[in-house]
């Protein structure tokens, strides 16, 4: 293989061993076809892709970016496996003796063995390739020094063929900085992997971590960054799997810039996949970070000028379309005023990020990360988990943000209905403007049974596909376990909503149905359409009350209870809702409670859906069909 250690060198010099540079050059490059195929493959579900697959991808990674080389440097870069490190391991554990006897036949494994030094390098020039081999898998186990060193053997490994690889001391790389950096082009960039403790006390060098390296770079040759070369931090301080979150650590401790660099765990040095995903991760660091530099400061723009123009509008239109227009349609001022500031914003990002230096850049960057995404990669466990949440963020409303601010029903809005292991979940389809309650407290057409359904949605198994919509039911997407598990809204089980039940979630800012006998002194509503609808609710259930209570006077409490049973307003007609709600001196309590709302476009969507299950066509019978 092109890129694996020569044959250890046998040095016989008692003197402490000093770190060489060591250069590597591939002796053959993988077929292209060959190479291709291996990108496009994807590996089966469950098996991980072999070395040898992850140094394909590699390779096409690296033609793409045209990076042709990679330059590493680390205290531990000596890779040579020799009598001092040999020696350094028996000093530091006496028990390496045993297992580093198989390799020294006849010699005395101790320190006080004055030979030590001449037997061992002797016996290591016995050793053929196999054997120097399974001797440094044998160092590592015992050394934490010569497991490092056995690290960087594997990265030799895993590197496609057609690279040149550099392993340097810190001192190498302080005495060939200039020339290397001054090699990179555009046509022939370096991924640079710097360990982050170099363990230097050499205050001539400059730097004691990679860190200053990178900083250093960051400060006298900015513009190279993602056009000349990239850089790494490929290092033991970091734990497999948490680069993300150890990268915005060492921006803040170590003040560098995140565009300019990308912690890889030492690690997954022994998991090629996860070698494969972390190189890639900080390659397109580069170009994602340009992408999210350019909208931040378009959007701080933004900001600011949404906000100026927001201050600068004349009282009397702000008046008119927060307060008087939303009293008319019957929405809350807070709606409104959330709208119109989303219609300034909006405009202005557009408008910033326009302009032709900065969209030119982001362009330029997003086309970068669209050819290199299009090269095989998988997403990790992790990366979907977090996709599914935000994406789930995106479709629906907490019932935090719905409940707090005691907002009116909207089309979409979810309700869990029923006790214990009778709970089941249902959401609201109705036109918007039917729901609407106006400036009188009521709604146009409030007494009409076709006016809103509740719907039953179904959970899918947890990993099942929402599958397609076929028109008798609605599919969504993301719906729990932070967006992992889908949905199925069934149309053919909805019944007519009793609204005047629901809208009583919109008086509690747990969004519980439920109406208090005395009312509320603290109680903030939305509009004054909604104060009104306060009192038009406890109008209503104020009818039921004296019914009950009247009996209760005339007839004591069992006809009262029966009564109260027969007569209390239900949620919906259908059958299963006669058992939810209770009455208890004035209050009326129902196992109702909304947790949730369907964000538009997908919740219009869902009207949509329903509407033309109303409207399906129905075909005469077949009567020519035989059975």
């Amino acid at each position: 293989m092109a890129n694996m250690l020569e044959p250890a060198q046998v040095i016989a010099a008692a003197a402490p061993i000093t770190a060489q540079p060591t250069e590597l050059a591939a002796e053959a490059a993988v077929p292209p076809v060959a190479l291709e195929a291996a990108a496009e493959a994807p590996p089966a579900e469950g098996d991980e892709p072999a070395v040898d697959d992850t140094r394909a991808r590699l390779s096409q990674l690296f033609t793409h970016l045209k990076i042709t080389k990679i330059v590493f440097v680390d205290d531990k870069a000596e890779l040579q496996t020799d009598a001092g490190a040999v020696i350094k391991v028996l000093a530091a554990k006496e028990t390496a003796r045993e297992p580093l006897a198989n390799f020294f036949p006849g010699v005395e494994l101790t320190l006080e063995n004055d030979a030590l030094q001449e037997q061992v390098s002797a016996r290591l020039g016995e050793l053929d390739a196999e054997k120097l081999a399974a001797l440094r898998g044998v160092l590592a186990a015992q050394s934490d020094d010569a497991a490092e060193r056995e690290a960087l053997g594997r990265l030799q490994d895993l590197l496609p063929e057609g690279t040149t690889a550099h392993l340097l001391t810190p001192h190498a790389w302080h005495e060939r900085r200039d020339a290397l950096i001054g090699e990179c082009t555009e046509e022939r960039r370096t991924l640079f992997l710097f360990d982050q403790e170099l363990e230097v006390d050499d205050a001539a060098l400059g730097f004691a971590k990679g860190s200053d390296i990178i900083r250093d770079m960051a400060e006298k040759e900015r513009a190279g960054f993602g056009t000349r070369w990239f850089c790494g931090m490929l290092t033991h301080t970091v734990a497999k799997g948490n680069e993300v979150a150890s990268w915005r650590q060492l921006e803040k401790s170590e003040k560098l810039d995140l565009r300019f660099f990308m912690p890889i765990a030492k690690a997954t040095l022994d998991d090629a996949p996860a070698f494969y995903g972390a190189v890639y991760r900080t390659l397109i660091n580069t170009y994602c970070q340009t992408m999210k530099s350019l909208a931040q400061d378009a959007f701080g723009e933004a900001l600011k000028d949404a906000l100026e123009r927001f201050a600068d509008l004349d009282p009397i239109d702000f008046e008119h379309m927060v307060v008087k227009s939303s009293e008319v349609e019957g929405v809350s001022e807070l709606e409104t005023l959330i709208r119109l500031y989303g219609i300034i914003q909006k405009d202005q990002v557009k408008s910033q990020i326009l302009q032709q230096a900065r969209v030119g850049e982001f362009a330029a960057a997003a086309r970068t990360v669209k050819d290199i995404a299009d090269i095989g990669r998988a997403l990790s466990a992790t990366s979907q988990e977090r996709l599914h949440k935000l994406r789930r963020e995106e479709l629906y409303e907490s019932d935090q943000l719905v409940n707090s601010y005691n907002d009116p029903l909207r089309n979409g809005d979810l309700f869990e209905i029923g006790e214990g292991d009778e709970l089941r979940l249902w959401v609201l389809i109705a036109q918007p403007c039917d729901l609407m309650v106006r400036s009188n407290g009521k709604r146009v057409r409030e007494e009409n049974f076709k006016v809103a359904v509740l719907a039953p949605l179904r959970t899918r198994p947890l990993g099942e596909e929402a599958g397609a919509k076929d028109g008798l039911s609605f599919s969504l997407e993301h719906y729990d376990h932070d967006g992992a598990q889908s949905a199925v809204v069934q149309f053919a089980d909805a019944t007519p909503a009793n609204l005047q039940v629901l809208d009583l979630a919109v008086f509690n800012k747990d969004g519980r149905c439920q109406l208090n006998a005395a009312v509320d002194p603290a109680l903030s509503l939305p509009s004054r359409a909604w104060e009104k609808r306060d009192a038009e609710l406890r109008c209503h259930f104020g009818k039921v009350t004296k019914q009950i209570e009247a009996a209760r006077k005339a007839h004591k409490d069992p006809v009262a209870n029966l009564l109260a049973t027969a007569i209390i307003p239900r949620g919906a007609p259908k059958k299963a809702f006669a058992k939810y709600g209770s009455y208890d001196g004035g209050a009326f309590t129902y196992p109702i409670r909304r947790c949730g709302r369907i964000r538009d476009p997908l919740a219009a969507s869902l009207l949509s859906a329903y509407s033309r299950y109303l409207a399906r066509d129905a075909y005469e019978h077949d009567f020519s069909k035989a059975e």
